[in-house]
């Protein structure tokens, strides 16, 4: 694999194949943005150390084991993702909490990580990686994204019904607009 193709894979990660924007998962954890900057930038780069680990384990379970029981892959999958995220919590619990509070379920239940577990499927296992990384930082730039325009959304600017999450959603579909012109 060259330098190209993974410049290539990250990049599509983070414009054209951003999980939270173009595929709609993980927007939960987007949309509930009602923190700062350090808590979504530490929720983003979390999110893809476990991406990164999930897709360690779940592609050669997948490969090696669900081959001929494709039907138990979901069922796996998540079993492996909540694991990871079990292990993550006690090892770097005290850390991140020094650093900021973070609510360490958003890592279990964010379907970006599950999609990316089964999409990651149909890849070679260093493209499966690089695609971890890549859409991992596409989630943690919209986080940040977000996170910020919270902070300057005037919402006497904003008529009464649009407050809230329908400007959030309508802000993610103007988003969305401009990615998809790359």
């Amino acid at each position: 694999m060259t330098l190209e193709i993974i410049l290539g894979i990250i990049l599509a990660g983070l414009l054209s194949n951003n999980y939270p924007l173009l595929h709609f998962l993980g927007t939960g954890a987007v949309l509930e943005n009602e923190r700062s900057n350090k808590r979504s930038l530490v929720l983003g780069l979390g999110t893809t150390l476990v991406m990164l680990i999930a897709t360690l384990i779940t592609w050669p379970i997948n490969t090696y084991l669900l081959a001929k029981a494709s039907y138990l892959q979901t069922l796996v999958f998540v079993c492996v993702v909540l694991v990871v995220v079990e292990v993550f919590h006690l090892i770097e619990h005290n850390v991140i909490e020094k650093f900021c509070k973070v609510d360490f379920t958003k890592f279990a239940i964010n379907g970006a990580v599950l999609g990316l577990c089964i999409h990651n499927t149909h890849l070679g296992f260093v493209e499966a990686l690089v695609t971890s990384i890549g859409v991992g930082f596409g989630f943690t730039v919209v986080l940040a994204v977000f996170s910020a325009l919270e902070h300057r959304v005037d919402d006497d600017a904003v008529p009464y019904s649009f407050r809230g999450l329908p400007i959030h959603l309508l802000t993610a579909g103007m988003i969305v607009l401009a990615l998809l012109c790359f």
